[in-house]
């Protein structure tokens, strides 16, 4: 009898977390509550600044809510292994949100429902590089949003130049 418990309770196990596998990958489910945020007549955004080119941005969310969408524009294509890198700080400090490649037209969209909160999110940097697993913004700079009332009381952007 407990090996054929034990032998439900793996099934049972492993069914549930087939299932919350294929939510966590479903795209289509993450671009519409993405495009849900978007939407929302109660969304909190922020206008990124363009570093030197024609690009733009967007970071919006919605209160209450995990998910931080960035939305971007006028982006170049990239090549080889170079992606645009969305780098998220708040009060913990800085956290790589996603990497995209843009579509024919120039947008891409970065969608993160991890840390930081969107509430907590003070600074906002978009990079063009390749894609090295740190989460210190690195690369040639594209878009900046930084909102010092947010952070702690020293909070200053980042400067690329010192890397800091």
């Amino acid at each position: 009898m407990p090996r054929r418990l034990v032998l439900l309770v793996v099934v049972v196990a492993v069914a549930w977390l087939g299932f919350r596998a294929v939510q966590a990958f479903d795209q289509d489910r993450h671009a519409a509550q993405a495009a849900a945020v978007l939407a929302a007549p109660d969304k909190v955004a922020y206008q990124l600044s363009p570093a030197a080119d024609q690009a733009s941005g967007e970071l919006a969310y919605r209160p209450s809510t995990w998910l931080s969408v960035i939305d971007l524009r006028g982006l170049e294509p990239v090549a080889g292994h170079e992606r645009y890198l969305v780098f998220l700080r708040n009060w913990a400090g800085w956290t790589l949100a996603g990497a995209a490649r843009p579509a024919a037209d120039g947008t891409a969209q970065v969608r993160s429902a991890a840390e930081p909160r969107p509430p907590t999110i003070y600074e906002v940097v978009v990079t063009r590089a390749v894609d090295d697993a740190t989460s210190v913004p690195h690369g040639q700079p594209v878009l900046h949003w930084f909102d010092g009332s947010l952070g702690p009381p020293r909070a200053v952007p980042f400067d690329f130049a010192r890397g800091t």
